[in-house]
């Protein structure tokens, strides 16, 4: 297959997330979490609420509700989180990370932002700030659209 000199826009996002993704994903391997789990880990640490609605994570992981509730069924199984029912609705399912789920979310963290220093340590500031900004004005208006 011939290499092209120049990527267009989604292409080369969809290149850089791939190898991000695999980094990140090799990484982890030690500590037996997955990117998938560990975004599961972050949403509930990082949205304050140390509990999110099962249905709030498909949303904010871009996958549909089968995945995740496979996903959570694995992560159930390795004792990472525990899905409550809500007693207003017995449909919906708070999940919420255990003690076990905890420590690793701290420990995968560190992983994470050793892998965000190292890949934008050739970086400016600047490039840093303006890469983010642009990223989340490009979010924004897909989600608008």
């Amino acid at each position: 297959m011939k290499k092209r000199k120049h990527k267009t826009f989604p292409p080369a996002l969809r290149a850089c997330w791939i190898k991000l993704n695999s980094t990140f994903g090799k990484r982890l391997q030690p500590t037996g979490i997955t990117p998938d789990q560990y975004s599961v880990l972050r949403w509930i640490h990082e949205l304050d609420q140390k509990a999110i609605y099962q249905k709030d994570l498909a949303k904010l992981l871009f996958t549909d509700p089968n995945n995740i509730a496979s996903l959570l069924n694995r992560m159930e199984l390795h004792g990472l989180i525990k899905r409550n029912p809500v007693q207003s609705d017995k449909r919906k399912k708070m999940v919420v990370a255990t003690k076990l789920g905890k420590e690793k979310w701290l420990l995968c963290k560190q992983i994470a932002l050793d892998v965000e220093k190292t890949l934008t340590s050739a970086l400016s500031i600047k490039e840093r700030t303006f890469i983010a900004s642009t990223l989340k004005q490009i979010s924004n208006y897909l989600n608008d659209g």
